[in-house]
């Protein structure tokens, strides 16, 4: 069969269309191979990056609609293996699977930061003689549960267990994804056995330090939170005023009456220290000289907020000093001496 020039013409635009549309690259094996190229050229198949390995082998690059006739020349007298493919086709394909790992990694996302709006688990932290169970309640009354939003405050927490708990010193909720961590420190005195004192007293500060809690449950409360405040200072007030329902009372003439000062202080605490080691000890031995330090001069329930240490090398020595700022409850109570309408305070116990 003959082509007329425009025939030619027209398959030749259909091969040059088919091979980037869709090429594939094959590897020919068998005796003689440059006879079955002959016959493909003779068809009009386009065979590109012809390279012959040696004298049974060759490559070359074919379009995937010529790979199909190439097959039917060959029959089984050669061996002709796909080796790779291009083109457009392949392009969309690779978009294609592309768009698919994109979706699935936008649901991945989606799924794993819809895991971080709820609460998947909650560790209590520190229960001596306040059970797991009953902070569980309390804290689920505020709305932090196991499969709840994360729409809780975990200041508002905070206050509430110390508020219910007389023997908690302070307590701490932190959250990371759908993990929550609930951390209290109880203290080892009974409240009870101070309030039910009947002697009148003050509680003042035992401490120079930074209100950051207090809940006044007798008396009459003269600080407010963040209030900086020095060791003696009265905290809250056994001391409170009468007023009188019916008519103004002149200043000088004002009533007061006598009561035990009940209620709970939390503070941040400053302490400075200062120690001395050998020059040519590593950082880390004035760490554990701080730690040491630590365990010897503040209470063991407090939190400890913050450390910051420096060094000062004299004389062959080194001087390490700095702060620590601890959380921890304050307070002490001094009764109120009453003479003939004087009034004077002794130091009574510790509150804290």
């Amino acid at each position: 069969m003959k082509f007329g020039k425009g025939e030619w013409n027209l398959r030749a635009k259909s091969q040059e269309s088919n091979f980037i549309k869709h090429r594939v690259n094959v590897k020919l094996e068998g005796f003689k191979p440059e006879r079955i190229l002959s016959q493909a050229a003779a068809k009009g198949i386009l065979l590109r990056q012809v390279r012959y390995k040696d004298e049974t082998e060759v490559y070359f690059t074919v379009s995937k609609e010529g790979l199909r006739t190439l097959k039917k020349l060959a029959g089984s007298k050669y061996k002709i293996t796909q080796i790779g493919e291009g083109g457009t086709v392949c392009l969309f394909k690779k978009l294609k699977a592309g768009k698919m790992m994109i979706a699935g990694i936008c649901v991945f996302l989606l799924f794993f930061f819809a895991q971080t709006l709820f609460v998947r688990e909650i560790n209590i932290i520190g229960c001596e003689t306040i059970t797991e169970t009953s902070i569980r309640e309390l804290i689920a009354e505020e709305g932090l549960y196991e499969g709840a939003l994360r729409r809780f405050d975990c200041d508002d927490i905070e206050k509430k267990l110390f508020q219910n708990f007389d023997t908690i010193v302070w307590s701490r909720v932190a959250y990371e994804g759908g993990y929550v961590e609930v951390q209290i420190s109880e203290s080892k005195q009974a409240p009870a056995a101070a309030a039910n004192s009947k002697k009148p007293c003050d509680i003042v500060s035992d401490q120079d330090c930074y209100i950051e809690r207090i809940y006044t449950y007798k008396g009459r409360a003269l600080v407010a939170e963040n209030d900086f405040v020095k060791k003696g200072d009265i905290l809250i007030a056994g001391t409170v005023p009468i007023e009188h329902p019916s008519y103004p009372v002149e200043e000088d003439a004002k009533l007061e009456h006598y009561t035990h000062a009940d209620g709970k202080i939390v503070a941040r605490v400053p302490y400075y220290f200062s120690f001395y080691m050998d020059a040519g000890e590593s950082k880390k031995r004035a760490e554990a000289l701080l730690r040491d330090w630590i365990k010897e001069n503040t209470p063991k329930n407090a939190e400890i907020l913050n450390k910051d240490f420096y060094f000062d090398e004299k004389k062959g020595k080194i001087r390490v000093y700095g702060t620590v700022e601890t959380r921890q409850r304050v307070g002490v109570e001094k009764e109120i001496v009453i003479d003939k309408g004087k009034r004077g305070t002794k130091e009574n116990s510790d509150r804290g």
